[in-house]
């Protein structure tokens, strides 16, 4: 049988489950969503816009034709009227046919009148016409008069059941141009509203295709772009968990995007070296800590207890002390590491030479221990001669630097042999090589000789005092200055390079104490 269900269980499960829904909703309100919604937003209302727009040029161009044609019939047929008027009536049934025959050519309904503005013919085709002997407002037959032309929306009093565009001109005698009568062509406002509807018919089939185009479209791109963020996200949730292997796919994109998902998965490698240097540390240092402290145990607990005979208590007190010494060079190894990443350097100009010869003075006893014979060469000249060589930096870190390397030297060089010293400059940097003839280092070993805690196999069995900070205080004190090192090991000789930025040369006093 399952345990009865608590009531604090049961908040514990309702609040994930109010996590997990509000999580979902989050989800719900995604980029997706807003992109999408943007997307389809943005499409509708240009296509409005364009509507609108079209819908205001496409009416004004169809009215504009279509009131233009009017005018070239009223005109067309006021000239043919001219010419039926000097020699019949303007009410001859052949010019009824002439105007039945425009009408139907144009659409317009046409109406031909007299000097007075009664209508004497019409394009309506039938001699008995309930529109003859109309007559037209007298405001408008006053303005053809007086202008020859006349066009607007009216029904010409009455003329018409409803407004129409009207287009009227003025018959004029061929030679002495007095006027014989009027000439007014209409067409229905539905006919040109008609022809606007098609186009605005055209335009809405063509944005429904283009509607039905792009959303899909959105969606698709909406997706893509929402994709790699969502996965970034799963992957820093991961992160959370304390699962650092996750990595993000990019898909080989080479958009903004894609350089997103490239950097994330550099930062995410970088947190997982970070991690792995973490682990490793403590491992190390527990494993450097653990030693000593077993050994000062161990003998500690055999003097009290007897174990060790009273004879050679002396014996293991130094191994006791020589194991507490080794625990202070670490403590105070790790303080200084921590002390050098927090503090500024301090940047100045020294000279180079004078800092490896302090450094090789410093370290003069245990090279005669060694017996070693010290190659030294700075920064000679074509005659072989040793000049200054002033460079840039804080001098206590590059002499630490020197330091550290000479030691490393002087303690993997093989008894009675060689230790070359060299300093040289070439462009605007200066290089410093020291050079040791011993045991070769592994290939494998090369790229961690400056992790902290590493140590060869070599540097195991024969730097039993090392704390393994030295070459990593050598690489910090380089990177924080923004120079370089490089170190190979072939054939039995290991050798270190670093470089130094040149100091700029310094500027004499003049005679009267005026820089010159």
């Amino acid at each position: 049988m399952k345990p009865p269900e608590t009531e604090a269980r049961k908040g514990v499960r309702g609040r994930k489950a109010r996590e997990s829904g509000g999580a979902n909703m989050k989800r719900k309100s995604s980029m997706f969503t807003r992109t999408l919604a943007l997307s389809a937003g943005l499409t509708l209302a240009s296509l409005a816009l364009i509507g609108l727009a079209f819908s205001g040029i496409s009416y004004r161009y169809v009215v504009g034709q279509r009131r233009a044609t009017l005018d070239s019939t009223a005109a067309v047929i006021a000239d043919v009227a001219s010419a039926f008027a000097t020699e019949s009536e303007l009410g001859d049934w052949q010019l009824s046919i002439i105007l039945a025959s425009t009408s139907r050519a144009t659409g317009a309904h046409v109406s031909v009148c007299d000097e007075s503005g009664v209508v004497a013919s019409t394009s309506d085709f039938d001699f008995y016409s309930g529109k003859t002997g109309f007559a037209m407002p007298e405001e408008i037959i006053g303005a053809l008069y007086v202008n020859g032309a006349w066009r607007g929306l009216s029904d010409l009093g009455g003329y018409y059941e409803s407004r129409r565009w009207v287009s009227a001109a003025a018959i004029k005698e061929p030679y002495g141009g007095s006027v014989l009568g009027y000439v007014f062509a209409a067409a229905e406002r539905g006919d040109i509203g008609g022809i606007w509807k098609s186009y605005a018919v055209i335009f809405l089939i063509a944005a429904g295709i283009a509607v039905a185009a792009v959303i899909p479209a959105s969606v698709l791109l909406s997706r893509r772009q929402s994709a790699p963020l969502s996965e970034m996200a799963e992957a820093a949730r991961s992160f959370a968990r304390g699962d650092l292997s996750v990595r993000v796919k990019s898909s080989g994109r080479r958009d903004e995007i894609g350089e997103l998902a490239e950097a994330f998965n550099l930062m995410a490698e970088a947190l997982e070296k970070a991690e792995q240097s973490r682990r490793d540390f403590v491992s190390n240092i527990s494993h450097e800590l653990k030693t000593p402290m077993t050994v000062i145990a161990g003998y500690a607990e055999g003097l009290l207890d007897g174990t060790i005979p009273m004879e050679d208590a002396e014996k293991y007190l130094t191994v006791i002390a020589d194991e507490t010494h080794r625990l202070s060079r670490l403590v105070r190894r790790m303080l200084e590491l921590s002390r050098m990443r927090e503090a500024d350097l301090k940047e100045g100009s020294f000279e180079l030479c004078e800092a490896v010869t302090r450094a090789l003075l410093g370290l003069e006893a245990r090279i005669g221990d060694r017996r070693l014979e010290v190659d030294l060469r700075l920064n000679e000249n074509e005659k072989g001669e040793p000049e200054p060589l002033r460079v840039r930096g804080d001098i206590d870190s590059v002499s630490q630097v020197i330091y550290n390397i000479l030691d490393n030297a002087v303690k993997f060089a093989r008894e009675g042999s060689e230790l070359g010293v060299r300093v040289w400059k070439q462009d605007k940097k200066a290089y410093v090589s020291v050079r040791d003839k011993g045991e070769t280092i592994p290939e494998e070993d090369l790229p961690h000789i400056f992790e902290r805690f590493h140590k060869s196999d070599r540097s195991r069995s024969l730097d039993r005092d090392g704390v393994g900070l030295g070459l990593h205080i050598v690489k910090t004190i380089i990177d924080r200055m923004g120079e370089d090192i490089w170190v190979r090991s072939r054939d039995g000789e290991t050798e270190f390079v670093f470089s130094l930025t040149l100091a700029p040369p310094e500027r004499k006093a003049g005679p009267e104490g005026h820089s010159s």
